[in-house]
């Protein structure tokens, strides 16, 4: 925690941001340390709608909301931390304890596990660190083509020509994860239910019957939205709508 409080001071007095509003950060951990966490958490959610986002703030306030008993709210904020830095080992620990305490267990849908190993690949980098791995796949690229055009043994133009088909051929792999990756951040929403107990619908109208119950903290996949409800999807397949009040958007 103190490494996040830290780098989360560090991170707003770098970009030069006003005395007041680096007060209100430092008001907001010394809250959380005292164990004021609920005005710790208006403190943070202050400071996030005037602008900022990032991962250790979101750590900061998912650690208040798991503290103060709301268990909900804690894993939509790991869940967006997460999502800007995916690789986080104390975001992905404080997540995992997190979704320890939610009631629902839904089993997941077994995958073909060349699928799973792709799905792990898209993983290792958010679509901006994807963007950061092509341009120095292609500026290696470009130095094989260089070290080819320009060498005059024979040897040294046979390994760069292998070397430079090899790293296009992960550029062009790199160049589909991204897309990929974007595609799904544009188009694929995720949800955490922030209900205690919350009825999912069997379509978009209070008085349709039931289709079944869900509970606190569980991540759903948003596929539509339609005035005031979300239609949800689980992992095993089921879907229904919620009112769109009972989600967080992750």
């Amino acid at each position: 925690m103190r490494k996040y409080i830290f780098l989360l001071l560090v991170a707003f007095a770098s970009v030069g941001f006003s005395q007041p509003f680096q007060k209100e950060l430092v008001r907001a951990n010394q809250l959380y340390k005292s164990g004021n966490y609920q005005e710790a958490i208006t403190v943070y959610e202050t400071v996030i709608q005037q602008g900022y986002h990032g991962t250790s703030l979101y750590y900061n306030l998912g650690n208040a909301y798991y503290r103060s008993g709301q268990f909900g709210m804690a894993i939509l904020c790991f869940e967006k931390a997460s999502q800007i830095t995916p690789d986080d080992e104390d975001v992905q620990h404080n997540l995992a304890i997190s979704n320890s305490k939610i009631v629902d267990k839904v089993d997941v849908v077994p995958k073909f596990f060349l699928f799973s190993w792709w799905e792990a690949l898209e993983n290792l980098f958010h679509p901006h660190g994807w963007k950061v791995f092509m341009f120095v796949v292609y500026l290696l690229f470009i130095f094989t083509v260089g070290i080819f055009f320009t060498a005059k043994k024979a040897s040294v133009k046979k390994y760069s020509f292998f070397g430079g088909v090899s790293i296009l051929f992960v550029f062009l792999l790199s160049v589909v994860i991204f897309q990929t990756k974007q595609h799904q951040l544009e188009n694929y929403k995720y949800g955490i239910v922030l209900e205690q107990v919350v009825n999912v619908k069997s379509s978009p109208d209070a008085k349709s019957s039931d289709a079944f119950i869900l509970h606190e903290g569980i991540k759903v996949k948003v596929e539509d939205k339609l005035e005031g409800w979300n239609k949800i999807r689980l992992s095993d397949g089921k879907i229904g709508w919620l009112e769109s009040s009972t989600i967080g958007i992750i």
